[in-house]
Parts: C-alpha cells; sequence; structure tokens
C-alpha cells in the first residue's frame, strides 16, 4: 500500500474545498480526545479520515450493552473491551498511516492530565464526569485550543475555546464557581481519591440518550475544530456557544456570560430556590 495514493484518495473530496495547505493543518495537528462515547467515537472517526496523523486518546470505560444504540464503536465484538483500545484500532482501519502515541485507559487526575495535555496541539474534550473541569485547566495552563460539547436528550451545544489568546474565563463564572463550590477544595489539589469522591458527589444521573443527537454533536465539535485550525468558516468561540433543540426545532448562538441568557437565568433560579 503506497502511502501517498492512499492519503490521496482518502481527501480526494475535501481537497474540493479545502486548500491543500488547510488540510496539512489539520493532518499535523495533534489532537488529544478524551471521552470516547457516543459523543467521542463520532469525533475520532471524523478526525481519522481528515487524514490526521497523531492523536492521544483517553477513556477510563469498557463498552457495555448501554453504549450499542448510540457508540460508534460498541458491537457484540467490542462490549467488554477498553474504548481507547477499540478506538485506536478503528482509526488504524481507516488511515493505517495514523499513530497514536498516548492511550491512557483510565481517569483523569492531576497527574496524567498534564501528561495528556501538554504538547498537544488540539484538545477534544468530551468526557463529562465533573473532575473534567481538569481538562480546561490544563489547557489553559499549556495553552491548548479546546472544543467541547455535549448531549442533551434531543439537542446539545458546543463550543470553542481558544487559550491561545485568551484565558476564558470571566467575573460571572468565577462567582458561580465560588458559591457552588465554595465548600470544596479546588481541583487541581485534589488526590485522586479527593476526585473520585467529588464526581460520586456531583455525577447527574444516567439521562436518556438518542444516537442521532450523541453523533451531531460530535460531528459538530469537529467542524468547530477545523473552523478553528483553518480559519476558514465562523467558528463559535467562547464565550459564545452554539446550542440546538432537533425536537423544538430551535438552534442559535448564545452568550456564556449575558445575564439575559435563558441558561443563566436557570442557573439563578436554581440557586436561589435549590
Amino acid at each position: 500500500m503506497k502511502q501517498d495514493l492512499y492519503i490521496s484518495g482518502m481527501l480526494d473530496r475535501t481537497l474540493r474545498y479545502f486548500s491543500k495547505e488547510d488540510v496539512e493543518m489539520v493532518r499535523n495537528t495533534v489532537f488529544a480526545i478524551s471521552g470516547l462515547g457516543g459523543v467521542g467515537a463520532i469525533t475520532a472517526e471524523l478526525l481519522a479520515r481528515w487524514g490526521v496523523k497523531r492523536f492521544r486518546l483517553l477513556d477510563m470505560d469498557v463498552y457495555d450493552e448501554s453504549n450499542l444504540n448510540r457508540q460508534l464503536f460498541s458491537t457484540s465484538r467490542t462490549i467488554g473491551r477498553n474504548k481507547v483500545n477499540v478506538t485506536e484500532e478503528r482509526i488504524r482501519e481507516i488511515n493505517p498511516f495514523a499513530t497514536v502515541e498516548m492511550k491512557i485507559a483510565d481517569r483523569v487526575d492531576n497527574q496524567n492530565v498534564h501528561q495528556f495535555v501538554e504538547n498537544a496541539d488540539f484538545l477534544v474534550q468530551n468526557a463529562d464526569h465533573p473532575s473534567c473541569k481538569l481538562f480546561y485547566l490544563a489547557a489553559r495552563k499549556h495553552k491548548v485550543p479546546l472544543v467541547n460539547g455535549y448531549a442533551t436528550i434531543t439537542g446539545g451545544r458546543v463550543q470553542s475555546f481558544d487559550y491561545r489568546i485568551s484565558s476564558c474565563t470571566s467575573f460571572l463564572e468565577k462567582i458561580w464557581n465560588k458559591y457552588k463550590f465554595k465548600d470544596t477544595k479546588p481541583l487541581e489539589s485534589m488526590s485522586r481519591n479527593e476526585l473520585v469522591e467529588f464526581d460520586n458527589q456531583n455525577v447527574h444521573s444516567t439521562a436518556p440518550s438518542l444516537n442521532f443527537v450523541t453523533n451531531m454533536v460530535g460531528c459538530m465539535i469537529v467542524s468547530e475544530a477545523i473552523k478553528l485550525i483553518t480559519g476558514k468558516g465562523n467558528s463559535v468561540q467562547y464565550p459564545n456557544y452554539y446550542y440546538f433543540d432537533l425536537f423544538k426545532n430551535k438552534s442559535g448562538i448564545r452568550n456564556e456570560v449575558s445575564p439575559l441568557n435563558p441558561d443563566n437565568i436557570a442557573k439563578l433560579a436554581s440557586f436561589f430556590w435549590r
């Protein structure tokens, strides 16, 4: 198999819209992907089909039957297997010339998060435990741009954080976090056991998941990453984020720090009425 012929065939349709220089910028980006479930698997799949050369993968879970309804790499053959190993195999099935330079089949903590993020070029943050705030703190410290997205039952939201040029934080968020976690030790000072306890105390209950929703969020994450890397199109960067609801046929851009944002109003109401 000749690499040049294989890659040029893979990228033929992509190069009919993007320039060769744009595609090479994407291909030469080291992507660190945290969380390889319903949202994360599709991000790995699509980036592999861009011919990306180097990946880092982090996910502590193995596949079980509940993943079959939505997680792209979950099949009868992968039940019980580590998601990082299955994802590496899938990436290399698509692009045999790609390298997975780091795999962490473990939960995030204050040691492995810096190993995972430092010297990466881009972080795709799909993991959903409360302690995964560590990824944002590490990306900010190492000035690595990050795209995050998550699914609700019938919709979701996607947002870019370009930590190369901004800390991407606001006074409103600092006040909110101060009151929300006022009796909690800072995450970046927590031991591994303390992070486990933090997750147990703050994790949300298991919610319904629809495969067309989770996969749509993953597609939008890759779109945001490509736009941010190439400068082509309009990326939705902090403090703005894109939201959608497929059942209500609503979508748009909201401002993270606006007091008129319905999400912020709901947060404020929950604080006063808890």
